[in-house]
């Protein structure tokens, strides 16, 4: 799966955006409606890239937090790895866990395990 897709499934699955495609369906705007921001995605073009960007990646970072996961990020020598784990008192906690070369990459990946999405 490419990081485009990775993105934008972030961005509907996890962020809860509203996807709207124009006339053509060559460009896709992604729409984060309480915060009336928009972000557009034209090709391999985008404005938000949660895979590629840390500071977008913070972003889902935060969302996770809010929804009462905990993130734990160990980078080693030639990996990252980033676990994803419930705070809520649970015996049966729900643990995810990615490793990748690129910080915001790996955060996505195991951030989209916890809403289903294996990537």
């Amino acid at each position: 799966m490419d990081n485009r897709k990775i993105d934008q499934l972030v961005a509907l699955r996890l962020l809860g955006y509203t996807e709207i495609k124009n006339d053509v369906g060559t460009t896709t705007w992604l729409v984060d409606e309480p915060n009336e921001q928009s972000f557009f995605f034209l090709g391999n073009e985008r404005e938000f890239s949660p895979s590629e960007r840390i500071e977008d990646a913070w972003q889902v970072v935060k969302e996770l937090r809010e929804n009462y996961f905990e993130i734990s990020i160990t980078i080693g020598e030639d990996i990252i790895n980033v676990e994803v784990s419930t705070t809520i008192d649970d015996p049966k906690k729900v643990y995810y866990a990615y490793q990748q070369e690129s910080l915001p990459l790996a955060i996505c990946k195991a951030a989209l395990k916890t809403v289903g999405v294996e990537v």
